[in-house]
């Protein structure tokens, strides 16, 4: 609940990432202006909406829809956006994308924004902030981006038995100390020559918290994958950020105090907050209406969940394009499913447009279907390579088509059968306690069974969503991607065939190859060519089919100020906790 005041002091945000959501639907748009005090400025103005004076002290308890597994977004299994808003508070990070898409340095950690001090091989200087430290008097040194190094490397010979999100360190060949401990030199393999080498993540986990925790990292592979677990299932007792945990039990709650350690320039005003796990969207709103917790954004909402909230005028509400997109995937390791012509029947016979009309169109009239896995419809850079395939469409026909020109063909009941005369049978899985996802499950499955296609539709608890992911337990899977505004480390996570996110299992040499073009590629300009290069190529494999660009909600009581939804960052209206205050009466 809300408690106590303080006077107001200026701020500046931390964090970002790259994260997969159980996905859903959600409306675009505002509440009517009584209910909504705090964002009427949010379209115009979405950097500074909902400013204010900050009173000194006060303690809130902030709402999350789903739930957490671990502790450690290093690794695939934990990477969801819910472990990305519970480390918010004292993850270490280099900045944050705001919501016009510019890159804010987190000024907590670091003096002045990455320099790059040579160009072949790329080296990178990093400044850090004096005292930067991780809330234990322990200076932040070289040895903690070497940590970060092994562990986000993909690399047995670094790291054993770790399985990053994102092999986001795999081209780095050294890292040193420049010339004071404060500056940090990094340099790349040869061939790295990234459009995106500002924003690479360079930080982690602690290593003396490692070394203490008796794991000799650096000199044993095993060792360092043992640490990196170790982090996974330990409440954390250090903070880079802001706030560091006082209380918590994993997957339920965490609390956080005030980091008196955290050498950013924002008076922290709050004396505690306090982050909740809640099993769906109308409970969240029940316990607002109550006043035992203070705000939410949850990654999606129904039309029930906006008539709810405009009838509150003690809650302000927002809601506006956020930075997910839904996409179904197919697991191409499948017995029937490593056919690329049933991958392409498989997607031609959903209907996309239909999909959205039943569950998006509900809160979003103009909600529009996602035509480019990396560029969103209105981006300069976006290129249609999808339409023309069929894929998405609805086309029974079509996909039929496709089938009979591959050898299937269908028994006297009107089944599938592969070229062997096998019966195509599938599972389909999604993240239950959702209305929108199990009418989407409902209509895919009658899609393919227009084709002769027998779908066991296969639900799971949303807490299972990364574990899911990870043991590719499906053959075809419905959830979201959430995203910084880039597209190198995007492609490669997603895609890359040596990628631990590369859940469906894709396999092709010709997309490597474009993406480790892409990844080499200095100018903007044509890393976007070679990024529509690779879209069309995931295209071409059947492998993805993309939904929506997912509008996303917010949700607080009328005494939050400084709180404010981002799409630009995966920890969405965390990425400032340190701003956040109760309004100075």
């Amino acid at each position: 609940m809300l408690q106590g005041k303080r006077p107001a002091a200026a701020a500046i945000g931390v964090g970002a990432a790259l994260v997969m959501v159980a996905g859903g639907t959600t409306a675009c748009g505002t509440g009517d202006e009584s209910a909504n005090p705090g964002f009427q400025g949010c379209q115009a103005d979405p950097v500074t909406c909902n400013s204010g004076e900050r009173a000194d002290g006060g303690e809130i308890t902030w709402g999350l829809d789903g739930s957490w597994t671990g502790w450690n977004p290093n690794t695939s299994a934990e990477y969801t956006s819910y472990t990305l808003q519970i480390t918010a508070p004292y993850w270490p990070t280099v900045g944050h994308f705001d919501q016009n898409g510019e890159f804010a340095l987190n000024r907590g950690l670091f003096a002045e924004e990455p320099r790059l001090v040579n160009e072949n091989p790329m080296q990178v200087e990093y400044a850090l902030e004096p005292g930067a430290n991780w809330g234990d008097g322990t200076a932040i040194g070289v040895d903690d981006f070497i940590y970060n190094w092994y562990a986000r490397s993909g690399s047995e010979a670094l790291c054993q038995a770790c399985t990053p999100a994102a092999a986001t360190a795999a081209q780095i060949a050294s890292i040193e100390e420049g010339s004071a401990a404060d500056k940090i030199i990094v340099t790349y393999d040869d061939d790295y020559s990234s459009s995106e080498w500002k924003y690479e993540p360079i930080l982690s986990n602690p290593a003396h918290i490692a070394e203490a925790a008796g794991y000799d990292w650096k000199d044993d592979p095993a060792a360092m994958g043992e640490a990196e677990a170790h982090f996974s299932k330990t409440v954390p007792t250090w903070s880079a950020g802001p706030f560091e945990v006082t209380d918590a039990e994993t997957g339920d709650y965490a609390v956080y105090e005030p980091n008196g350690d955290w050498t950013g320039t924002t008076e922290v005003t709050l004396d505690k907050v306090t982050l909740r796990s809640f099993d769906s969207v109308d409970s969240i709103i029940t316990e607002l209406r109550q006043g035992t917790i203070d705000g939410a954004n949850p990654t999606s909402i129904s039309a029930e969940n906006v008539a709810q909230l405009a009838a509150e005028q003690e809650i302000a509400f927002n809601i506006a394009p956020g930075p997910g997109w839904g996409h179904i995937d197919l697991n191409t390791k499948n017995e029937f499913l490593s056919d690329r012509a049933l991958r392409t029947a498989v997607f031609q016979s959903i209907d996309v447009e239909e999909l959205i009309a039943r569950t998006y169109a509900n809160v979003q009239s103009d909600a529009s279907r996602k035509l480019n896995h990396l560029f969103r419809n209105d981006d300069p850079d976006f290129e249609d390579h999808l339409t023309a395939t069929g894929q998405g469409a609805g086309d029974t026909g079509l996909a039929m088509s496709t089938l009979e020109e591959a050898d299937y063909s269908w028994d006297g009941e009107g089944m599938l059968l592969d070229p062997e005369g096998e019966k195509v049978t599938l599972n389909y899985r999604y993240a239950e306690g959702s209305d929108d996802r199990q009418t989407m499950a409902d209509l895919i499955a009658f899609n393919l069974a227009d084709i002769g296609i027998d779908v066991e539709l296969k639900p799971f608890p949303v807490t299972e969503l990364g574990p899911t992911l990870a043991a590719s337990d499906f053959d075809i899977i419905n959830y979201g991607w959430t995203s910084q505004p880039v597209i190198v480390s995007s492609a490669n996570q997603w895609w890359g065939s040596d990628s631990s996110t590369n859940f469906g299992q894709n396999e092709d040499p010709e997309l490597d190859a474009l993406l480790a073009s892409l990844g080499s590629e200095r100018d903007p300009d044509k890393a976007a060519d070679i990024a529509n290069e690779a879209v069309a190529r995931v295209i071409a494999d059947a492998y993805v089919l993309p939904t929506v660009d997912t509008p996303v909600a917010i949700m607080v009581s009328e005494d939050l100020v400084n709180v404010r939804d981002n799409w630009a960052s995966q920890q969405r209206a965390l990425y400032n906790i340190a701003e956040w205050g109760l309004r100075a009466d």
